[in-house]
This record gives structure tokens, C-alpha cells and sequence, in this order.
């Protein structure tokens, strides 16, 4: 299958000289009623073009608008002047418009066919070529002083903002930490903790040993002993003992008595009912008891708790089972948190550290070596260097070039006796290399300069704008010499329908026939444009000997 990569166009005159373009070159019908003119077409850096456009030939009826804004690139329009009417009163009559140009940049460029428009008609002026020099320095008159050695400058003390981020991430990492650890105490001390009924009578103890009732504290003593037993119903049974009056804790005995939670006797709670109140009266009333009832309170205390122990229902073999079952659960669902915390913390480190990284080393160097560049592993990758066509044209690339086909005009297809291409890549893709040979029956004389003419037309044609093109010459390093268009240019992308910056570098040959090397790379690509120099640099012409 027969696929168009980049046509020519090749006209023969009498004497047969050759214009042999890499792009077909469009015409236009350029009517008589429209033309332009320049006071120059070689200037300075910064010099000024006067372009004129004058349209002949006009009516009051007639509708004409000239060029605005920037259509002149890769030309900087300085100023537009207003337009210029001659003879007004006549009945035909002719406009003019006055444009200044400049460029800050040396080398040769194409400056495109402005469009004028008469009604609802189109015409276009001729493409202006125009070639910016360098300023010549006058060494002979103009002296010359050494640079200045640099000043030492002491640079200003600046906190950058990532460390302030860096500090605030830490200390959250950091109040996790400490409430996971605290939490986890927490849960330590309570598996050591003893048993509410050893508590129970552990507290009985102490309190017996203590002196309280010897020092005739009653008060306190009857206090402590009912505070220790609402502290064991409390853990024990899971109510608020503590917090209940004797009434309300009385009644959630009977009601647990009464649902088969607790196999309580009646006169127990009473007797516990009678401790209770009391030792309310003791707090609230101010009434002591005597040393004996305390003494009898402290020996129904001890039964009471006894009774309680021995009255809370075994726990089954099916009960067992279903609180394993739940603590298994709830030991998954640990274990679950437990991995959520770490993913969390490590994902936190994660950003913390690209954030560092990017702070100190920039983005590019991130996106480069973390991220991937395609770019960069091209340029870095195993180079292949080959011979192609005949006679053989030897190139290093970073992929090996395929060969395909490409289709001639049939205008000079007669003369031809060979025509190769090969390359790699799409022009919608960061890197496109492309190298082509024609080879001819007749010799013929290449004219170069005719075929950088026709490069910014094509271009157009494929859909590229915003086109700068520069030219210049070029040499390989066997002093084969060439012709060498580079520049940039914007196209749309078929898919996302955004544009795509491209940079261009063409070289064109005429060595016993035409040669010509094509790479285009995405703009602002250090690395594309590294590539592109590599492979031209490297770029040798051998004999079939060879």
C-alpha cells in the first residue's frame, strides 16, 4: 500500500535546471487590481520593511479590507498605517496601506501572501523573502575592554515554602503517632487490669487495714465500703452504679433479677438496700453510725459481692463460640485499620518526599527520571547506525529507520531513476525522522534555494500555522554541503483537537542527485532537539565502493 509522506514538484525548463521541493507548492491567481512593494528585502537587525499593499481600481461601492494584527510572521508588524486614498473623487480610485516590519533575530525568512479581501472576493499578494543580517562589530575603531571580573553578592536569607509544608506534614504524622501509641496504652493497661470481683475484695482488704475506723472517720468508712461494691456492679454487671441513687440501683437489680440476667434473692438486695441508705444518711444527713453496724455492713458487703459473683449466669459453649467469632472479627477489623493507617502513612511519606524531591530538583527532573521522558530515553538509549539507499547515505538514529514508498508528480517522474524513503515516527508524534533520496537518469543541476521556497506552502497545506521559517547553510562533517530550513509551526491534533508546538529542522542535498533528511520534534523538547543535532551531526555520504 502506497502511502503519501511529503511531495515534490520538479519543473524543467530548457536548460533542464531543477527545482526539486520537499512540499508541493501551491499557486495562487493573483488578479492585476492588487499589488505590494518594499523599499528593501535585506535589512539589519531591528531595521524597519516598509510593506505597501495598494489596491487599483476601486468604487464607493466596492468593500476592501487589508491585513490586520500579526499576519506577518515570522515578521513583527511595528506599525499599520491608516489607509491612503488617491484621487477620492473620481470615479475609480486607488487605496494604499502602509505597514512597518522588523525582525530580532538573524537568518532568512519567508514572510506569507497577505489576503485582501474586495466584497466577497479573495486575492493574495506574492510571498516576500527576506534576509535579516548580523551587525557587523567594528573591532578596528570600537575598543575593546576585558570583561569585569563578578561580584560576590550575598545571597538573602529565604525559608522556601515546601520546608514550611514539609513541617506542617511531620507534625501531623507525628499527633498520629502519638494517638495511636496512646490508644494502644490504653488497651495495654486494660488487659492488665484485675478482675472486677479480685478488685473487690482486694479494695475490702486494704480498707480493713487501713485506720479509718480507728480514728472513728465513720463517715468515710461506710462511704468507701459502698463505693467499693457500686464499683464492682459497675464493671461487673455494666451499669451505672456510680452514678445511680440507691433507688435507681436497686431497681436495676430487681429488673435484671426479674429478666434471668442476675439469680439474686430478695433478701440480699434488701439487705444491700438497708447498707445503701444507710450510708446516705451518713453522707447527706450527717448521722453516724456506731462501730458495730459498720463492722456487720463490712461482713454484708463481702456477701453481698459473693452472692452477686455466684448469681451471674455461667456462659454457654454456643455463647463461647459466638464471642470467639466476634473477637475474631473484631480482630480482622483491627488488623484492617491497622493496614488503612499504614497505606495512609505511607502515602503521606510519599508526598512529602516527591514534594522535597520537586522543591530541590524542580519538576523536569522529576517528570524526567521518576515519571518517564520519552524523549530522554531515545537520547539515552542504544543508537544504530546504518547505510540507506544507493548510493548509501550512513545516519545514527535512536530507532532504525523503515523503508516505504511516496508518490512522485507524473511531470517528473520520467527523469527519475530511483526514489527511496525511510523513517520512523508520525509528524503528530514527539520525534519524526524521515530521510529521502531521488535519483535521476539525466544529471541535473539542483537548485536549493528553490526547494526551501516551497517548504512553508506545504506546510500549510498539511495544516500547519503560526509557521516561522529560517534558512541557512549547512555542512556535514565529510564537507558534504547543504542547504539547511529549520523553524517552528503549530498543527492540530486530530484526536484531541489541541494544538501541538513543533520545531523542524530540514536539510537538503544535491550530491549526484537530491537528498534530503526531515526531523521534527515537540517544541520546548530539550531532549528532541538534542536528538535532531545528534543525527545530523553524524550524518556521512558514502560511495558505492564504500
Amino acid at each position: 500500500m502506497k502511502r503519501k509522506l511529503l511531495s515534490y514538484s520538479i519543473d524543467f525548463t530548457s536548460k533542464f535546471p531543477l527545482f526539486l521541493m520537499l512540499f508541493l507548492v501551491c499557486g495562487y491567481a493573483y488578479s492585476q487590481e492588487v499589488s505590494y512593494k518594499t523599499d528593501k528585502d535585506s535589512i539589519q537587525i531591528g531595521e524597519q520593511i516598509e510593506y505597501e499593499i495598494k489596491v487599483n481600481e476601486v468604487t464607493n461601492e466596492d468593500l476592501v479590507v487589508f491585513p490586520k494584527d500579526q499576519t506577518f510572521v515570522p515578521l513583527e508588524m511595528v506599525e499599520a498605517y491608516k489607509i491612503d486614498t488617491l484621487n477620492p473623487q473620481a470615479k475609480t480610485f486607488t487605496l494604499t496601506k502602509l505597514y512597518k516590519l522588523t525582525q530580532f533575530d538573524s537568518g532568512t525568512y519567508s514572510v506569507p501572501p497577505q489576503l485582501v479581501k474586495i466584497n466577497d472576493k479573495a486575492f493574495y499578494t506574492d510571498t516576500l523573502k527576506v534576509r535579516v543580517n548580523d551587525v557587523v562589530l567594528d573591532t578596528v575603531n570600537q575598543k575593546l575592554y576585558p570583561i569585569k571580573p563578578s561580584i560576590g553578592v550575598n545571597k538573602p536569607f529565604a525559608v522556601p515554602s515546601w520546608f514550611w509544608w514539609t513541617l506542617a506534614i511531620i507534625a501531623i504524622l507525628a499527633v498520629i503517632a502519638f494517638l495511636i501509641f496512646k490508644l494502644k496504652k490504653k488497651r495495654d493497661e486494660a488487659r492488665r487490669r484485675i478482675p472486677p470481683y479480685e478488685q473487690a475484695m482486694l479494695s475490702l482488704k486494704e480498707l480493713d487495714k487501713s485506720s479509718t475506723l480507728e480514728n472513728r472517720n465513720f463517715k468515710d468508712y461506710i462511704t468507701e465500703l459502698t463505693y467499693i461494691s457500686r464499683r464492682y456492679l459497675e464493671e461487673k454487671l455494666e451499669i451505672r452504679a456510680l452514678e445511680y441513687t440507691t433507688s435507681e440501683l436497686i431497681s436495676e437489680l430487681k429488673f435484671k433479677k426479674e429478666k434471668k440476667k442476675l439469680a439474686l434473692k430478695e433478701d440480699m438486695i434488701a439487705e444491700y438496700e438497708k447498707i445503701l441508705k444507710r450510708a446516705d444518711l451518713a453522707k447527706f444527713a450527717n448521722i453516724k453510725p456506731d462501730l458495730l453496724t459498720l463492722k456487720s455492713n463490712r461482713k454484708q458487703i463481702e456477701k453481698f459481692l459473693k452472692h452477686v459473683q455466684s448469681a451471674i449466669p455461667q456462659i454457654t459453649e454456643e455463647e463461647k463460640k459466638k464471642d470467639e467469632a466476634f473477637q475474631k472479627t473484631l480482630a480482622k477489623k483491627r488488623k484492617k485499620q491497622k493496614w488503612i493507617v499504614g497505606v495512609i502513612l505511607g502515602l503521606v511519606l510519599i508526598f512529602v518526599t516527591a514534594t522535597a524531591v520537586v522543591a530541590t530538583k524542580g519538576f523536569e527532573y522529576v517528570k524526567d527520571n521518576i515519571l518517564g521522558n520519552p524523549s530522554k530515553e531515545l537520547l539515552e538509549g542504544d543508537w544504530i547506525t546504518s547505510d540507506y539507499g544507493v548510493p548509501p547515505v550512513s545516519m545514527t538514529t535512536p530507532e532504525v529507520l523503515v523503508r516505504g514508498e511516496f508518490e512522485l508528480p507524473e511531470s517528473i517522474s520520467e527523469n527519475v531513476k530511483a526514489k527511496e524513503t525511510y523513517g520512523f515516527g508520525t509528524l503528530y508524534q514527539s520525534l519524526y525522522v524521515k530521510l529521502n533520496q531521488v535519483r535521476f537518469k539525466d544529471a541535473q543541476d539542483i537548485d536549493l534555494n528553490a526547494i526551501v521556497d516551497g517548504i512553508y506552502n506545504n506546510l500549510e497545506e498539511r495544516g500547519a500555522y503560526n509557521i516561522i521559517t529560517k534558512a541557512e547553510e549547512f555542512e556535514t562533517l565529510g564537507g558534504v554541503k547543504g542547504k539547511k530550513v529549520f523553524g517552528s509551526f503549530s498543527i492540530e491534533n486530530p484526536i484531541t483537537k489541541k494544538d501541538i508546538k513543533k520545531e523542524y529542522q530540514i536539510v537538503n542535498f544535491g550530491r549526484g542527485g537530491f537528498q534530503q533528511i526531515v526531523i521534527f520534534h515537540d517544541a520546548d523538547d530539550e531532549y528532541g532537539e538534542k536528538i535532531a543535532n545528534r543525527i545530523l551531526n553524524a550524518v556521512e555520504f558514502k560511495t558505492i565502493e564504500q
